[in-house]
């Protein structure tokens, strides 16, 4: 499965679950998925959720890895934080930032993920 794929899923849930809206930020973080030359953009905010071509630097958190890490993290199986120290995915962006989306990653990971 391709990154914009493995993205749109994740938005599609993102859009569905009404338990996130307390911790969604008001203006828009931008979210880059790098692995290897696949790029993906998520603008995510309380008014949007959504993949976008461009992000706003000041805003952005970026999430590098390999095809798997990144599917791994985007589908639930394993949390931000435990790639990080495995080393399989690197973070450029603000240390609050990063706790923000590991949390969404977290509270939005499909059900057959959830324990």
């Amino acid at each position: 499965m391709d990154m914009r794929e493995l993205i749109k899923q994740l938005t599609e849930r993102m859009q569905k679950l009404n338990h996130l809206s307390p911790i969604l930020p008001e203006e828009e973080l931008y979210v880059q998925f790098e692995c290897g030359s696949e790029t993906a953009v998520v603008a995510i905010s309380k008014h949007t959720i959504e993949q976008k071509e461009a992000a706003d630097e000041r805003r952005l958190l970026t999430v590098r890895g390999s095809k798997e890490a990144l599917e791994a993290l985007l589908n639930g199986r394993i949390k931000l934080q435990q790639q990080i120290r495995l080393r399989e995915v690197n973070i450029s962006g603000s240390f609050r930032h990063m706790l923000l989306v590991e949390s969404l990653l977290h509270l939005s990971k499909p059900y057959r993920y959830v324990c």
